[in-house]
């Protein structure tokens, strides 16, 4: 099976056309996060989401999120859900969708029983700061009993790294978003870099 291919941090509409253009798997778009420079507004979020080709999956990235934006994010049509930092009881009995469930190197807790939840499709490894395109020792997810959950492999992938990961890992899918993004802000906004954005999905589909 090919491995797939997630790019996160979806800003622009110009990112929407790279993804649309590369036939990626899924588009991730980081929401009620203000720390996060490619955080968007719900609102924004759709109509960029409403831009992709359907073949597309779609995923709500969110950390910690309460009742009413997990809602507010079931409304719009997303996908998935990827969360990431903690949830109450009441939250997470209010989410409908699939999850997919972030882990970041070193912050384990509750791995087992995450893990064999119904509602989490898909597990996602990651840096110890989410976003900041740091690797970490892939070691840490070979010895985890993953009980065939496919899961992605995120943190510092790189075009230079890629395959490695690949072959080492032999991750469901590869995830992305700093290290494809623009050195180049337009309003504010960073956007995806074209080169680098075909450069590391050629090497994920092709190796060289």
């Amino acid at each position: 099976m090919k491995t797939k291919i997630k790019i996160c941090g979806i800003t622009t509409k110009e990112d929407v056309r790279l993804l649309n253009e590369a036939k990626v798997d899924y588009a991730g778009f980081v929401l009620f996060y203000e720390k996060s420079k490619r955080n968007l507004t719900i609102e924004q979020a759709a109509k960029l989401k409403a831009e992709l080709e359907a073949t597309i999956q779609t995923v709500a990235v969110v950390v910690s999120p309460k009742k009413e934006q997990i809602l507010e994010i079931q409304q719009a049509g997303f996908d998935y859900i990827q969360i990431h930092g903690t949830l109450s009881k009441i939250d997470f009995d209010a989410i409908s969708i699939p999850i997919i469930r972030a882990f970041n190197a070193g912050a384990l807790e509750r791995f087992e029983e995450i893990r064999d939840c119904s509602k989490v499709k898909l597990l996602l490894f990651d840096a110890k700061e989410p976003g900041s395109g740091e690797t970490f020792d892939w070691n840490l997810v070979l010895s985890l009993d993953k009980k065939d959950k496919p899961f992605f492999l995120a943190g510092g992938i790189t075009k230079e790294n890629v395959q490695k990961a690949i072959e080492t890992v032999e991750p469901y899918g590869v995830d992305v978003s700093s290290y494809v993004e623009s050195e180049q802000f337009e309003n504010g906004i960073v956007g995806k870099d074209a080169t680098k954005l075909k450069e590391f999905i050629r090497m994920v589909r092709n190796g060289k």
